[in-house]
């Protein structure tokens, strides 16, 4: 167990910039090039069978299998994972560049913390590469368990070895799992661009 310094970023809002809100969320183009727009699949969907599926309970492709099938989609299975995942991978280098520089200057350990299923953390490990840049991606479907909920941190703490909560610097663009996670005693910031985690981990460490 170890209490050195910790860095723990998000990846949906800091580390992946293709989120919902974002300037170029990962749906731009989804009703022209599926027929079908994010506000449909947030409401049959995202908000519905994919609940399951971020806290591990259901696999991915069985839930959309189902969601698909019924826009006579289904056999387009497999293709409609690869636009998403691609799409979805718009990654803010500037922030791996911070956290290699800041694990390089402290020695601490860098982690990722967020809510995913398996297949995309799969994707974003070893395809875009994030797995080089983080000791490890610690997330909900492996949990069991979802951010902002307590046990989400008390189990990704105890995945990391750590054993003082204050030895970690958790970053999320969440107010709602800034608190949850300082309701653990962890210290968290809430990331409002590159420039605020500049400034953070220059005093980290």
């Amino acid at each position: 167990m170890s209490s050195s310094p910790v860095l723990a970023l998000d990846i949906d809002g800091v580390i992946s910039l293709g989120y919902p809100g974002a300037p170029h969320p990962w749906y731009a183009t989804l009703k022209a090039d599926w027929g079908f727009d994010h506000d449909e699949m947030a409401r049959d969907f995202f908000h519905r069978d994919f609940r399951e599926v971020v806290r591990g309970r259901l696999d991915l492709y069985v839930a959309l299998h189902d969601y698909l099938e019924a826009k006579g989609l289904a056999d387009r299975l497999d293709e409609f994972v690869a636009y998403w995942f691609e799409k979805d991978a718009i990654i803010d280098r500037e922030v791996l560049a911070q956290a290699d520089a800041w694990r390089k200057r402290t020695g601490g350990r860098c982690f990722a913390a967020s809510n995913q299923e398996h297949h995309r953390v799969a994707y974003l490990r070893d395809q875009v590469g994030l797995g080089a840049h983080f000791d490890e991606i610690i997330y909900s479907a492996a949990l069991g368990v979802p951010k902002p909920e307590r046990v989400f941190f008390t189990n990704a703490q105890a995945r990391m070895g750590v054993t003082v909560a204050q030895s970690i610097l958790f970053v999320d663009d969440s107010a709602a799992n800034v608190d949850a996670a300082r309701a653990c005693g962890w210290r968290a910031m809430l990331y409002r661009g590159p420039e605020s985690l500049k400034q953070a981990l220059a005093n980290w460490g």
